[in-house]
């Protein structure tokens, strides 16, 4: 009985680590599921988009960049550092 509990433990482990290791299939756009492209964004390596969001001067102007990276409980909307830079006139 010992043998059966362990042998399906180690089952659920593995399955875990398998889900764990490799991510869910890229959504294709505009799937009913999905959310609606509302901003720019890049392709990952394994298909999956990575949506950003840029704030201050234009990109060709500026001297030095700032990158934010959020956790898990946030967006890229939520970049309040950014927003609250000042203003450098050129």
């Amino acid at each position: 009985m010992l043998i059966k509990i362990a042998a399906v433990f180690f089952v659920g482990l593995v399955a875990l680590a398998y889900q764990a290791i490799h991510p869910p299939p890229p959504r294709t756009c505009g799937s009913p599921h999905g959310p609606p492209i509302t901003g720019p964004r890049i392709q990952l390596r394994d298909g999956r988009h990575l949506a950003y969001k840029e704030h201050g001067v234009p990109r060709q102007l500026a001297k030095n960049k700032i990158v934010f990276l959020h956790g898990f409980g946030s967006s890229r909307h939520d970049a309040v550092i950014a927003t609250n830079l000042p203003k450098v006139c050129i």
